[in-house]
């Protein structure tokens, strides 16, 4: 009986926070910069869709969950954070600087999260190859040159929807929507949070498009906006 009132009070609680995504108009809040990642992404599709069909994954859900973090992108920031990067996290590692870098807004920590995850899992032994996880500077350089490419951002935000269909098996007894919204949230909030925890954190206003966080700061939704992006696809 307890399994069934969960399962009733989640679904309720899907239902209320799909209605809320939906009664925002995302596009006219964020207006100009909304416009242009849209264009962003249907600019790069196709090439982006070939890097998601190499790992099987939906590349509407892919581009969906990273959609929040194209409106809020800016490449004089990027620039100061990817030389940070380069240069701190090769040598120190993620105690040297963890900074979020590229298009997609990855952080080495992320990257290695997912690297240590792929190697633990039947995928590696699938797609035939592993990540080289040593701690020491050739390792960490490659990862930033993967991060600093779009191809290879594209490629861990694939094998990161892969990994997340692995652990949480309850993605499958889902909606499409439904899985964008917690896929969204597991990139925004947490690489490894449960299944449980996930559908809790979904709902919370932790995301801004703010470069530096002040108590004017208008929080946001991020699972939120990444529904409402992805909805827009489906009537495109």
């Amino acid at each position: 009986m307890g399994n069934v009132k969960y399962k009733i009070v989640l679904w309720l609680l899907l239902a209320m926070c799909s209605t809320t995504a939906l009664s925002v108009n995302y596009p006219n809040l964020f207006g100009s910069d909304w416009t242009n990642a849209e264009l962003f992404v249907r600019e790069h599709h196709g090439e982006w869709k070939q890097e998601f069909d190499l790992f099987g994954v939906d590349s509407h859900i892919a581009e969906a969950i990273i959609f929040p973090e194209l409106i809020r992108y800016s490449m004089w920031q990027d620039k100061l954070e990817q030389a940070a990067v380069n240069g701190l996290y090769v040598i120190k590692g993620i105690e040297g600087a963890n900074f979020s870098v590229g298009r997609f807004q990855m952080k080495p920590s992320f990257a290695e999260e997912i690297e240590q995850a792929w190697n633990d899992s039947p995928l590696a032994q699938e797609y035939g190859f592993t990540f080289n996880l040593a701690d020491n500077n050739e390792a960490r350089r490659s990862r930033v040159r993967r991060l600093g490419t779009i191809q290879g951002q594209c490629r861990y935000l694939a094998i990161f929807i892969r990994i997340q269909q692995l652990r949480i098996p309850q993605l499958k007894h889902v909606s499409l929507e439904e899985q964008v919204r917690i896929l969204a949230t597991a990139y925004n909030r947490s690489f490894s949070a449960s299944w449980q925890a996930l559908c809790k954190m979904q709902y919370e206003c932790r995301f801004h498009t703010d470069i530096i966080k002040t108590h004017r700061t208008q929080l946001y939704c991020y699972a939120d906006i990444a529904l409402s992006y992805y909805t827009s696809t489906l009537t495109s």
